[in-house]
């Protein structure tokens, strides 16, 4: 039985359809990212992942969770994969929000999601890896409660700590909005004579909300006992910066960055030097790696530190629901034929079956 030629070409356009959507987007998508080259010997190449929020068990209706759960994840890898060897970081920093379900899960599933999420994102053989909890991972968002057994469980599965001495040159410190916790000082930061040397290096805050969003009393303190030179946050889902004078703090706004088509791919350079003597601090929100999150630009941030300028960009990915939505259209076509034929069988019978009851005698 030969086939029709529309449903030839119609076959034909569906796995050209499954090629680009599958294969080719992917790599065209990764011609766009731009490359950052080091003028230093020591500089430190970041990887900065915002919200993957792995999907939990109670995602959506049971009937497609699982096909749901394995695109989603199959997303993840693959675009982290990517970005990891088009970085090629030292450093790789996970800005919380781990999982969608990491504070209401039980100890079962949580260790399901932790090697779930390991499966997505491997572990490096040479960059440090960081993780930071977020407000999905401990709890903590508009008033809820965080319970310490939750926050103790994401320390021992994720190693968190205070704080990470990467290298000569650079400090990360852990700063937890949520809980309200991070390194009281660093020792680093003055020599054996007392005398202040916390120029010689940068230091780096991490944070799942924005640090500078609220001027808190913890906020104040943070800056004023550990004087960071940059802030990298995530939370909101969106590629923000904000860049303010420490005595107004109150007056933040955060403006987007790199979200528009001429400065998508921009390598943004910012003077650490400057913002240390100044006394003006700089805040990078990082856009989520996840589509599912409700926004229409995802991607991760890449940053180097080259002596004391900080390179800045976005590797933006594509967007997986317009993918998904073409398939819906495609595949409707077929359903939207076959309902037509069966319609107008159905109104060929009627129209039958009315002609021959007029012709009945009376």
């Amino acid at each position: 039985m030969r086939m029709h030629p529309v449903w030839r070409i119609y076959c034909i356009a569906l796995i050209l359809l499954i090629l680009y959507n599958e294969v080719f987007i992917y790599v065209l998508q990764k011609f766009k990212w731009s490359s950052i080259n080091c003028k230093e010997a020591n500089c430190l190449r970041m990887l900065l992942v915002g919200d993957p929020q792995i999907l939990g068990e109670n995602t959506g209706r049971r009937l497609y969770r699982g096909l749901a759960n394995y695109d989603s994840d199959r997303y993840l890898a693959w675009y982290y994969r990517e970005v990891v060897d088009h970085v090629r970081p030292d450093v790789i920093c996970f800005l919380g929000d781990l999982m969608d379900e990491g504070n209401t899960s039980n100890e079962l599933n949580f260790k399901e999601y932790y090697e779930r999420f390991g499966s997505i994102f491997p572990t490096h053989p040479t960059a440090k890896t960081i993780y930071i909890p977020g407000d999905n991972d401990i709890g903590g968002e508009t008033g809820e409660e965080v319970k310490e057994s939750v926050v103790r469980r994401f320390r021992q599965y994720f190693s968190e700590k205070p704080a990470w001495i990467v290298n000569d040159n650079v400090t990360i410190y852990n700063i937890n909005k949520i809980t309200h916790e991070r390194p009281l000082h660093d020792p680093r930061m003055v020599d054996d004579t007392g005398v202040d040397v916390s120029d010689r290096y940068i230091r780096i805050f991490l944070s799942h909300m924005p640090v500078l969003s609220v001027a808190s009393t913890f906020t104040y303190e943070a800056i004023g006992k550990l004087k960071p030179n940059v802030i990298f946050s995530g939370h909101l889902h969106h590629s923000r910066y904000v860049r303010i004078h420490r005595k107004h703090l109150r007056a933040a706004t955060y403006k987007p960055l790199s979200d528009d088509k001429k400065t998508a791919y921009k390598v943004h350079n910012f003077d650490l030097h400057y913002h240390q003597d100044t006394q003006e601090l700089l805040e990078i929100v990082i856009p989520t790696c996840s589509y599912r999150m409700g926004v229409p630009d995802i991607g991760y941030g890449f940053a180097v530190i080259d002596g004391t300028t900080l390179k800045y960009t976005v590797l933006w990915t594509t967007n997986r629901f317009h993918q998904l939505i073409s398939y819906i259209v495609v595949a409707s076509v077929p359903v939207l034929y076959i309902t037509l034929i069966l319609l107008v069988k159905l109104l060929k019978t009627i129209c039958v079956c009315s002609k021959r009851r007029s012709k009945l005698p009376l």
